[in-house]
């Protein structure tokens, strides 16, 4: 194992994986739609320009800068697609390791897009009926939960 592992903030990295799912599923789920409309944007069609200037170059074409652009976007979108895919691979397997408590609590407190930690932990207490210590503890333990799941025991 990697001396490197041992200065890893392994807890905070846990918090940014949470935080990037529904990034990392959006860009799953509109992968075939982007690269469509990439496709379309570099097929568009031009009308026919009859008035070929003899020795034009490349920047004068809007065509081939529009191939180009689409090569390059739909290069972007495969590689942001794997790294999607990669992700998936590896956090969903331990995010369904976790008891649905331990799910609800984490997308609760972290999941959810613009909510603070204190309103998660306040749906917490509120669904469990407990004082809000009880509710961070409980949000701790899921964590290291996953945290051990994500990236193994401590070396």
């Amino acid at each position: 194992m990697s001396i490197m592992w041992n200065y890893l903030d392994k807890r905070r990295a846990t918090v940014a994986a949470l935080k990037d799912y529904d990034g990392m599923k959006f860009i799953i789920d509109s992968y075939q739609d982007d690269l469509k409309l990439a496709k379309q944007q570099m097929i568009g069609v031009n009308s026919p320009r009859y008035n070929f200037a003899p020795g034009a170059t490349s920047k004068d074409n809007p065509t081939e800068h529009r191939l180009i652009h689409g090569i390059d976007q739909t290069t972007k979108l495969n590689e942001r697609y794997q790294q999607a895919q990669l992700y998936f691979k590896w956090f969903e397997p331990a995010w369904q390791e976790l008891s649905r408590d331990e799910r609800f609590i984490l997308d609760a407190c972290y999941r959810t897009p613009n909510q603070s930690m204190n309103e998660g932990l306040t749906i917490v207490m509120n669904k469990y009926f407990i004082a809000k210590t009880t509710a961070y503890n409980r949000k701790n333990k899921a964590l290291d939960h996953l945290t051990l799941l994500l990236y193994g025991a401590h070396h």
